[in-house]
């Protein structure tokens, strides 16, 4: 079955992924049925647990269509930033057919989307991998 993840940064540093068994066909069809789903439930994780809910730009998402896809989806998010391992796994992803899109929410998100600009981190905040 195929797997929509959600990757978002938020302005306090923290990084947060969640992820959804879905029935669409490919992630377009996700974003049109299912928009904003995940990140209603990622924004109510973060205020349950008393984190900012801003984040520092758009998020990401994936669509897996299979196990394998989602295994190297998983694998790509637990892999340091920046580092060689990192590229070798985001070209795994893409052999396997994983589809990402970037996911914006609010006016701010879309700002710096289009812009291609997102607020700088402190150097305490910088987050290297996600494992």
């Amino acid at each position: 079955m195929p797997v929509v993840t959600l990757l978002s940064d938020f302005i306090d540093g923290t990084s947060m992924v969640l992820s959804e068994d879905t029935d669409a066909p490919n992630l377009n069809s996700y974003m049109v049925r299912a928009p904003g789903q995940l990140w209603a439930g990622m924004q109510q994780r973060r205020l349950a647990r008393n984190l900012t809910r801003r984040r520092r730009g758009p998020g990401t998402l994936y669509y897996a269509p299979t196990e394998t896809a989602q295994a190297s989806v998983i694998a790509y998010l637990q892999s340091d930033t920046g580092s060689s391992d990192e590229k070798h796994k985001q070209r795994a992803m893409q052999a396997h057919g994983v589809e990402i899109a970037p996911h914006v929410g609010e006016a701010l998100e879309r700002k710096a989307l289009f812009s291609g600009q997102q607020r700088n981190l402190s150097p305490q905040a910088r987050a290297q991998g996600f494992g």
